[in-house]
């Protein structure tokens, strides 16, 4: 029988957790996280804030998203540990700058479970509006128990283990990526306007902005963080998250996160350009170039679909547009789906995790005999549900989420050329070229990507990412507040600290103050984080907090050394 378990899902690792998942099965759970609700609304709703030129704000966030995170395919390789993004900066800065970036990381992963939730609801409401109230923009008490009965369902299924989950997850991969694909080929042969590309905003030109493809330089950026576009590009993440239970992590890790960062690039940026080229002003009955009235649609592409059937269309063109909206209705339905089970796998992993890390308690280690870390999975299916309560809209919860992910983003940039120097002699079979400049970069990027997420919704996220401290302190506590290494992160707290602050600060197209007016509030962005980037470098301990053997070998304890 136990040959039998090893066979299906894969070698049982002294932690619990089982090698059970294949090269080919981590690309599509990588996809299968990538390509959600963030297809179905942040290719729509990016236009809100760029007109059509949202399709460089989709090129851009693929290139910012390559500079913040690819260092994790370096990081998954050299230590092949469930939940290791949030658990590089105990690496680098010990275990209280450990769980202020891992902090943010599990607000994360834990939210997207109910975003997904949320997305299948709102979605639905297309054919059952009394899932969705259209005027306030948040879920009905009917759509938030649909959302709650999905989330259970997606718990259930992760209990079988990730081996069984991941062949599940497979097959709805290849069906989504045949829907998407099948969409950006066939919609332009039926629709296309090409005057869409210069429509700029409605009313930017008379408002002292641009007209045609670029209307708003501004909007540009500012579209990445506050639209999900940003939030669409996580599917990565949870690749690394699961390198525990990936076979030969070390070799393929790598080409694993390399290959769904290019797969889910093109897909998203390929599906902004069909919706810039097929929205009908008329057949909406509005003013060309409101895009605002495109970004806030419930259901996006299949109501642009539908306002494309007008009179004098060929019958046949009739039924095959009418066709498709069925299809994308059925798509928009189960997709979100899969990447919801995707997101509660990747968060109970980051718990677990956790847990190794002594920041959580030692029960959530547990797992089943299939290696499901069962009370991992419990605890986040519960952090699930309670931010979908507050929260049951989709853009709301995707601009709560993004900052903290950033901010995670940041600290594990500068993670990079320290590890180079604590750990030189661990083998990387992929090694990011250039650690200081490529870190210096990214570290830059990912401060403005939290800016450019717009005030308030940065006093939210991070004032969230902030209270994890309280945790920690009770954590600390039972370990008589030793090993704290504060003096090797406590510019982590004070650079997310003063985050907000700029944002406050900021210029009004962030939602600031206007104190720090555009350009000014850029130049500053710059020079300070240059300044924590040096500053963060110069904290880092000297030494390294543990050993390479216990990193390398999750079956030895750890203890991170440092001092109060």
């Amino acid at each position: 029988m136990q040959d039998v378990d090893n066979k299906v899902l894969g070698k049982m690792t002294k932690t619990g957790m089982r090698r059970g998942m294949t090269t080919h099965e981590a690309i599509m759970f990588g996809v299968g996280g990538a390509v959600g609700s963030g297809i179905l609304f942040a290719a729509a709703g990016g236009t809100s804030y760029a007109g059509p030129a949202v399709i460089i704000s989709w090129i851009l966030a693929a290139i910012f998203i390559v500079l913040v995170t690819l260092p994790f395919a370096e990081y998954s390789a050299m230590f092949p540990r469930s939940g290791i993004s949030a658990r590089v900066a105990y690496y680098s800065y010990g275990s209280y700058g450990g769980f202020m970036s891992g902090w943010g990381l599990l607000i994360w992963a834990a939210t997207i479970p109910a975003i997904e939730a949320v997305a299948v609801s709102t979605y639905a409401s297309l054919y059952f509006p009394f899932l969705y109230n259209s005027a306030t923009g948040v879920l009905t008490i009917d759509g938030i128990m649909l959302a709650i009965v999905l989330l259970l369902g997606f718990f259930a299924l992760n209990m079988v283990g990730i081996a069984r989950f991941g062949k599940f997850n497979k097959f709805l991969t290849w069906v989504k990526i045949a829907v998407v694909v099948g969409f950006i080929v066939i919609l332009p042969m039926f629709i296309w306007h090409w005057g869409n590309f210069t429509s700029g905003l409605a009313g930017a030109s008379s408002a002292g902005g641009f007209s045609g493809f670029l209307p708003s330089v501004g909007g540009l950026f500012i579209a990445i963080p506050a639209s999900g576009i940003l939030f669409s590009f996580g599917g990565y993440r949870q690749v690394a998250d699961m390198a525990g239970e990936v076979k030969n992590p070390g070799k393929t890790m790598p080409k694993i996160i390399g290959t769904v960062l290019l797969v889910q690039s093109l897909m998203y940026i390929g599906m902004a350009v069909v919706i810039v080229g097929t929205v009908s002003w008329a057949g909406f009955g509005i003013q060309t170039g409101d895009w605002n009235f495109v970004g806030a649609l419930g259901s996006p592409l299949s109501s642009i679909i539908r306002a494309n059937i007008v009179p004098g269309m060929t019958i046949l063109e009739a039924d095959i547009l009418a066709g498709m909206v069925i299809i994308f209705f059925l798509f928009a339905i189960f997709s979100p789906g899969g990447t919801l089970g995707v997101y509660l796998t990747g968060a109970s992993r980051i718990i677990f995790g956790y847990s190794e890390e002594d920041a959580l308690p030692g029960a959530f280690k547990k797992t089943t005999k299939h290696g499901a870390p069962y009370l991992a999975l419990i605890l986040a299916l519960v952090l699930a549900i309670l931010f979908l309560l507050p929260l049951p809209s989709w853009y709301a919860l995707v601009d709560f989420v993004v900052v903290a992910a950033v901010a995670n983003f940041a600290v594990a940039s500068i993670s990079l050329p320290v590890l180079r120097r604590l750990y030189p002699n661990v083998e990387r079979p992929f090694k990011i070229p250039y650690p200081m400049l490529w870190s210096f970069v990214a570290f830059e990027v990912a401060t403005y990507l939290i800016y450019w997420s717009t005030y308030p919704t940065t006093l939210y996220a991070l004032g969230a990412v902030l209270a994890g401290s309280v945790i920690f302190i009770y954590q600390a506590s039972r370990k008589h507040f030793m090993g704290l290494n504060l003096k090797n992160s406590i510019w982590i707290p004070v650079y997310i600290a003063g985050m907000i602050l700029l944002s406050y600060l900021g210029g009004t197209p962030t939602g600031g103050i206007n104190l720090l007016a555009y350009p000014l509030d850029y130049v500053v962005l710059g020079i300070y984080a240059a300044m924590f980037f040096f500053i963060g470098l110069n904290s880092a301990p000297k030494e390294p907090l543990t050993s390479a053997e216990a990193l390398l070998d999750p079956t030895k304890e750890i203890d991170v050394e440092g001092e109060y």
